[in-house]
C-alpha cells in the first residue's frame, strides 16, 4: 500500500470519528447560540424597541451588579481552592503505590455522583445546628440557630463548599491520570540527580502537566461563572428568597420566566458566553496550551 493511500485512509477514518461530534456541536452548541443571539435582538414587553436595548437593560438592571459581585466572590474562593487542593491531592496520590491509591481514587469519585439537589440537601443537614451530625461542634462554636449560618454574607462560602465537594473528585482522578503520563525515566533521572520529592513535584511534574491544569482552570472557571443550582434550590425551597437572583444565571432565569423578558435573558446569556470565551482565549494563549513539542535534533 502506498504512503498516499495510507494517508487518505487515515484522513477518512479521522473524519468519520469526528463527524458525530461535529453534528452534536452544530445541533446543541452552535444552533442554540445562534437562536439565543437572534432572540436577544427581538422586542419584548419590557424592551419594546428590541435590538441592543436588551443588552443595555440587562447590565443596567438593579440586580445585575450585585449578582456580578456574588459570582466573582464565589469564583475568587472556588477557583483557587479547586486548583490548589486538586493538584495537591493528585501529587500525593501519585506518590502512593497503585494498590493503595485505588480505593482512595474511588472514594473521590463518589461525591461526584451526587446531583445538585442532593448536595444541597446534604449540606443543609450538615450546617443545620439542630440536625447536623456535627451539632456539638457547631454548638461549641456558638452556632445554635440556622440563621447564624444561613445568612447573605455566608452564601458564597456555603456554595463553594457545595460545588467543591461535588466537583473536586472527578478532577483529582483526571489530574492523577495526567501525572501517570509522565515517563518514568524522567522521574528516575531526577532522583538520581538528587532531587527531593518536593522538587520533583514542583519543577518536573507540574510543568509537564501544565496543559491539563490550564484545561481544568478554564472549565472550572466556566462552571463557576454559571452557578445556578445551589442558590436556586436554597432560595426556592429551603430558605425562600434568601438567595433570590444571587447569580447571573438566576437573574437570566428571572428575566425569562418571571418578568416575561426572554430577550433580555438571552442577551445576558450571550454576555456570559462572550465573557467566558474571552477569558478562556486569554488563558489559553497566555500559556503554552497549543505549543507543539519541539523536535529532537538528529
Amino acid at each position: 500500500m502506498s504512503k498516499r493511500m495510507r494517508i487518505n485512509r487515515s484522513a477518512i477514518a479521522g473524519s468519520v470519528m469526528v463527524l458525530p461530534y461535529l453534528v452534536l456541536l452544530l445541533l446543541f452548541g452552535i444552533a442554540p447560540i445562534v437562536i439565543a443571539f437572534v432572540t436577544s435582538l427581538q422586542p419584548s414587553m419590557v424592551t419594546p424597541n428590541g435590538g441592543f436595548e436588551n443588552y443595555i437593560y440587562s447590565v443596567t438592571e438593579f440586580r445585575f451588579w450585585p449578582a456580578v459581585i456574588n459570582v466573582l466572590t464565589f469564583l475568587g474562593i472556588y477557583l483557587p481552592a479547586m486548583m490548589i487542593v486538586v493538584v495537591g491531592i493528585s501529587l500525593l496520590l501519585d506518590n502512593i503505590k497503585p494498590k493503595l491509591n485505588l480505593p482512595l481514587r474511588l472514594s473521590y469519585i463518589v461525591p461526584a455522583a451526587l446531583t445538585g439537589s442532593l448536595s444541597v440537601l446534604i449540606w443543609y443537614i450538615m450546617l443545620e445546628p439542630s440536625l447536623s451530625p456535627y451539632r456539638d461542634l457547631l454548638h461549641g462554636l456558638g452556632l445554635t440557630e440556622s440563621g447564624q449560618i444561613w445568612r447573605t454574607g455566608n452564601l458564597a462560602f456555603i456554595f463553594v463548599m457545595m460545588a467543591f465537594f461535588t466537583g473536586a473528585g472527578n478532577w483529582i482522578v483526571v489530574q492523577y491520570g495526567s501525572l501517570q503520563s509522565i515517563p518514568d525515566d524522567i522521574l528516575e533521572a531526577a532522583k538520581i540527580d538528587g532531587a527531593s520529592q518536593t522538587q520533583i513535584a514542583f519543577r518536573i511534574k507540574l510543568p509537564l502537566i501544565s496543559k491539563y491544569l490550564v484545561y481544568m482552570a478554564v472549565l472550572v472557571f466556566a462552571a463557576g461563572l454559571q452557578i445556578f443550582v445551589e442558590p436556586q434550590l436554597i432560595s426556592g425551597s429551603v430558605f425562600p428568597g434568601l438567595a433570590a437572583d444571587w447569580s447571573l444565571n438566576q437573574l437570566s432565569y428571572t428575566f425569562a420566566f418571571a418578568s416575561n423578558n426572554l430577550s433580555s435573558a438571552a442577551a445576558l446569556s450571550i454576555l456570559l458566553l462572550v465573557f467566558c470565551a474571552i477569558a478562556a482565549v486569554f488563558v489559553v494563549f497566555k500559556t503554552d496550551f497549543f505549543e507543539k513539542p519541539k523536535k529532537r535534533l538528529k
